[in-house]
Order: structure tokens, then C-alpha cells, then sequence
């Protein structure tokens, strides 16, 4: 899988990178037909309490998934948009496994 990394507002640290490869990389794990990551990291400071919004983009066959979470600190906001692809990996496992039972079913007739 390809991780792409994007921070539009500043210059990241190779720890952080690391750390958002590393994280990233354990979704591979729920999905073997994950194609690349695309993850933008954004500081929002336009409210009184600077923002870090965080999104993921899963290019895999058929629909890709979005997902976003925001916090104060990065690797929260990282945490939080890893457990939110994961969430919605496991609904599209399970979609995709009561669709096949169906078919499966259908046959049999």
C-alpha cells in the first residue's frame, strides 16, 4: 500500500511522518485490496483554540473511503481518523459478507 502524505499549513517532523506510516499501515490488515492512503494533516486556527484536522482517503476497488477527525493535538487527531477507517472497513467486510451469503443463497434455489 502507498502513503501519501500532505500538510498544506506547515513542514512535518520524519517522526510524525513515521508515526502516521506506522498507524496507517495496520489498516492494510482489515483490507488486502487497499491501493494507497492519502492522509492530509491540516492546523485550523482560525477559532480561539488551534485545531488539527486530520483525513483519510482509502483508493481501494469499487467505492474509496473517506474519513476525518479532528483535535488539538496531531496524533490524536491521527488516532482518531485510523479508528474511524477502521470502523468503516469492518462495515464494508461485513456488507460485503451478507452480500455474498445472499447470492450464495440464490444459487442454491
Amino acid at each position: 500500500m502507498k502513503i501519501t502524505i500532505q500538510t498544506p499549513d506547515f513542514r512535518p517532523s520524519t517522526s510524525l511522518k513515521d508515526f502516521i506510516t506506522n498507524k496507517v499501515s495496520k489498516l492494510e490488515k482489515l483490507h488486502q485490496g487497499i491501493i494507497s492512503a492519502e492522509v492530509t494533516v491540516e492546523k485550523d486556527s482560525s477559532k480561539i483554540k488551534e485545531v488539527v484536522k486530520c483525513s483519510i482517503i482509502l483508493n481501494m476497488p469499487g467505492k474509496d473511503e473517506f474519513v476525518k477527525a479532528t483535535s488539538s493535538i496531531f496524533e490524536d487527531a491521527i488516532l482518531k481518523a485510523v479508528e474511524n477507517a477502521q470502523r468503516r472497513l469492518r462495515i464494508r467486510k461485513t456488507q460485503l459478507m451478507v452480500t455474498r451469503k445472499k447470492r450464495s443463497k440464490e444459487k442454491s434455489k
